[in-house]
Order: structure tokens, then sequence, then C-alpha cells
């Protein structure tokens, strides 16, 4: 049977508890550590000018100690896959393919386009929110810039059992029959967020949900605090309207733990 709902909130208590200074590396009730690594590839001639065009690519990740190998190496896949360009679907299988890719594909567009004035750039920075012997959830925010009027970003989650690699969803904390009562908690969330009241209409603000009513996405991740939801740009409206972050605490949530 799953450690509860309640007893993983002990044991992120007492992991903060027991954490290092050092923002690198933190310690679980587990044992599991880990340190954050850099990745970075850069075109031809390098990045080092300001006035001359590049292509960089850079992800700074956390490299996990004390896990089973078949868990690392499974979370390094799926680290890689999400790093790799905005492209959270990606079957990439390492930074080195995902970042030689991107470098590539700038060479040959500036190949065949030699008077393109600005360089190219993917960082992607991989963040542990939690970290316990129950749940590992990772924030994984994405900026890149590959021409045309702006650049993109996103932000995307990674949540699994540290003891067997598994993918968690909520399904794993929450009693059935939450989805209603999540949905209504997450639209408090979205419009606080925008300071918009319960009577205006998310369609007249330039937002659109499938069915014309707010439901929450699966793009979801775990904080000391809450479940964090984050509707990309383009989700839910157009680019000029940016991301949006839903925040839904633990309180919130007491009757719907398990």
């Amino acid at each position: 049977m799953r450690t509860s709902m309640r007893y993983f909130f002990l044991l992120i208590a007492t992991a903060s508890v027991f954490s290092c200074n050092r923002k690198e590396e933190k310690q679980t009730p587990a044992t599991v550590t880990y340190e954050l690594k850099v990745f970075r590839l850069e075109s031809e001639g390098g990045c080092k000018s300001d006035t001359l065009p590049c292509a960089s690519y850079e992800v700074s990740y956390p490299v996990f100690n004390g896990l089973q190998p078949a868990v690392v190496d499974s979370l390094t896949k799926v680290i890689a896959a999400a790093t790799d360009s905005g492209n959270p679907e990606s079957d990439t299988l390492s930074f080195e393919l995902a970042g030689k890719d991107f470098i590539r594909d700038y060479e040959e567009t500036k190949e065949e386009f030699p008077e393109m004035p600005m360089g190219w750039y993917y960082h992607s920075t991989v963040e542990v929110s939690v970290l316990s012997d129950t749940l590992i959830s990772l924030a994984v925010s994405n900026e890149y810039f590959t021409g045309g009027a702006h650049g993109g970003y996103g932000t995307y989650f990674i949540n699994i059992d540290p003891a067997t690699g598994r993918k968690l969803t909520l399904n794993d904390f929450l009693k059935p029959g939450f989805n209603k009562a999540l949905n209504s908690l997450g639209e408090k969330s979205f419009r606080a967020g925008l300071e918009l009241s319960a009577d205006v209409s998310l369609a007249d603000e330039g937002y659109e949900f499938g069915d014309g009513e707010f439901a929450l996405n699966n793009n979801y991740g775990f904080t000391k605090e809450g479940i964090v939801f984050v509707f990309n740009i383009y989700e839910v409206g157009p680019y000029v309207l940016g991301s949006q972050t839903v925040s839904i605490s633990y309180a919130d949530l007491k009757d719907w733990l398990k």
C-alpha cells in the first residue's frame, strides 16, 4: 500500500529540516542526494562575441545519487526528452543528441540564409521541487529563440516514484472523483492570478478552453505547499497573454487527500 499523502507531507517537512545549506545538494530521509551540472554546446567559432551570431544549447540539470541504476537511467532519459527544444514529446535519449541537432539546424539555416542577423539559443533549467523517498518532482523550464518575431518558453513537470521510476499522477495522491473539486479550485486560482472576478467571461478575456468551461491540464508538479499547473504559451490563449500558473494548496485539498 502506498504511503498516504499526509505521510508524504511529513516526509517533505522532515527533508527540509535535514537540508544542506548548499543549493546544489540536498538530503532526504532516503539519503538520496543530487548535484547540479551544466551541459553546453556552441556552434563553430563559439559565442564569445556579442556582435557575431552563434547558436548555444545549454541545460542545467540534477544528477542523482542514491537511486537504483534503472531509475537513474529512466529519469535521465525523461529529463533529456523534456529539455529537447521545448518539446516534451521528444524521443531524444541524451542532451548531446538534442544539442547537436539544435546546432546542426542552426548551421544549416545560416548556410541557407547567410545574412541571418541573429543567433539562436536554447536554455533549459531543471529544478528539483520535491525530493523525498516517495516522490521526485521536477520543474523543467525552457527558453529558446530560433528566429522570427520572438522566442518561446515553457515549463513542464516530471513526477516519479524514486524507488521504481514509475510516473506518478494525481490518482496516486487524491481520492477518486477529485476532478470537479480540483477544477473549481483551479479556476479560482487562475482568475485570482489575472485579477478577474467570478462573473467575468474567460473567453471575453481571450482564454479558450475545450468545452467553453475552465479545465486544468495534465501539466502539473508538486511543491512543499501544493500542486502547481502551468498553461504554456498558446495553450489557452495567444502568445501576448503569456503562460498562466495555477497553484492549489494541500490545505484546500484536505478532503481529497488519500
